[in-house]
């Protein structure tokens, strides 16, 4: 790396999160990476969340394309925007709002290779979704020779600006949206082994999908995993109550199994 702070990018939409997510996103990074770094909030709107441990870079959202996921577009304006901004930058780690980090780790953390197994076929997909994006995804790598490893773990990932920069430019990828993370590693790591993070074995993740999840295997990861994310139907008020006494110390959750 370099000498300047490492860049940690969340894109954010003001108003599209729930309850304290952000809060308790920069918590995280605050108190457990353990690494020179700058927090960089970017999106549409969010110079309304500026505060001095916080840089915010506004970027107005992209018009919408027919057929492509604007979430997708969306990203890349907002790293341009991130780019001009930190032009000494070598590259950036970028994270969700709703990923939690709940115990220390540093850089070799982020950097280890992590996926959820292999792309398949989805018949099932709808163009300008998710879902299309993923097999739109998955054939323009297999028409590339490339693997097709998923990478989309939802947790923190590090990217090199000339590498990134070159994909926007290979896949004209302000106009046509994709996985980012799905081309970057599969084409930049091909044949690097990577950790399944959807399995008991590994010290990563801690995924909360459903609205009933089982509360006492959360708060085990407390600790144990490094980050704690959640889908929306994840967001649920237990959840909630956790991250806010586990990180200030509010309300009256009682930890069974909290860290010293």
């Amino acid at each position: 790396m370099n000498s300047n702070p490492i860049l940690v990018v969340i894109p954010y939409l003001p108003g599209a999160g729930q309850g304290r997510e952000l809060e308790y996103a920069i918590a995280g990074w605050q108190r457990h990476f353990k690494e020179d770094h700058t927090i960089v909030l970017v999106g549409d709107g969010v110079s309304a969340l500026a505060r001095p441990d916080v840089v915010a870079i506004d970027s107005p959202r992209v018009e919408a394309r027919e057929g492509q996921y604007r979430q997708h577009l969306d990203y890349v304006s907002c790293f341009r925007k991130v780019r001009e901004a930190f032009p000494q930058s070598k590259g950036y780690i970028r994270v969700a709002d709703d990923c939690y980090a709940v115990r220390d780790f540093d850089l070799q953390d982020v950097l280890t290779r992590k996926c959820i197994g292999t792309l398949g076929h989805n018949p099932m997909a709808i163009p300008g979704t998710w879902t299309g994006d993923l097999e739109r995804t998955r054939q323009t790598l297999e028409a590339d020779g490339f693997p097709t490893v998923n990478y989309t773990t939802h947790l923190p990932q590090w990217f090199e600006w000339e590498k990134i920069e070159r994909l926007w430019r290979r896949y004209r990828m302000d106009e046509t949206s994709y996985v980012d993370e799905n081309l970057y590693y599969n084409i930049y790591d091909a044949g690097r082994a990577a950790i399944n993070v959807h399995t008991d074995e590994q010290p990563y993740k801690c995924g909360v999908y459903r609205p009933n999840p089982n509360v006492d295997y959360i708060e085990g990861c407390i600790g144990q995993r490094i980050w704690i994310t959640n889908s929306p139907a994840g967001w649920v008020p237990q959840l909630d109550m956790m991250l806010a006494k586990y990180y200030f110390d509010e309300g009256d959750w009682v930890f069974t199994n909290r860290p010293d």
